[in-house]
């Protein structure tokens, strides 16, 4: 009888050495026609002072980090500042910052990951809001930039006997 690693290793093998198994995705993504691609600010916009939008172009497939900030001064006790990103019925984060904070300037920053596989340009959204503060006129900042992954979506163990 062999042992599990044994039976493991062997099965590993078989998969790796199987042509349609051991075939690498194309760097450019895992589904023809769709790409990885690096999102630039000159493809994100502040929309208003509570408000910013980046758009992740069609038929994109990958991992990226979205990166938001808000900043506000503060005028008087119990200030309060929060982010939401996310766009139409998704959520990546929402998270509020309720530090003692009662003067001066103050930026809140917010990072969450996101798996995209679309078709069609997918807008992604920053909600900022504060309480007993003065927002900044600039707005919220969000930048989004590609994760290395390798065109898993979603792994699940089921279970071992």
């Amino acid at each position: 009888m062999q042992s599990a690693f044994a039976v493991t290793a062997a099965l590993a093998a078989a998969l790796v050495t199987t042509p349609v198994l051991a075939q690498t995705p194309p760097a450019a993504g895992f589904l023809p026609g769709y790409g990885h691609p690096a999102i630039g600010p000159e493809s994100c916009r502040t929309l208003s002072p509570s408000q910013a939008q980046c758009l992740i172009p069609a038929r994109t497939a990958g991992r990226y980090v979205i990166d938001a900030t808000g900043t506000s001064i503060a005028t008087g006790a119990g200030a309060a500042q929060s982010l939401a990103v996310g766009g139409p019925a998704w959520t990546c984060i929402q998270a509020t910052n309720r530090a003692p904070w009662s003067s001066g300037p103050r930026t809140f920053h917010v990072q969450c990951t996101v798996t995209v596989l679309t078709d069609t340009p997918l807008a992604v959204n920053v909600i900022y809001r504060d309480a007993n503060a003065r927002m900044d006129p600039k707005g919220p900042t969000l930048a989004i930039a590609p994760m290395p992954w390798n065109g898993i979506l979603n792994v699940q163990p089921i279970g071992a006997k």
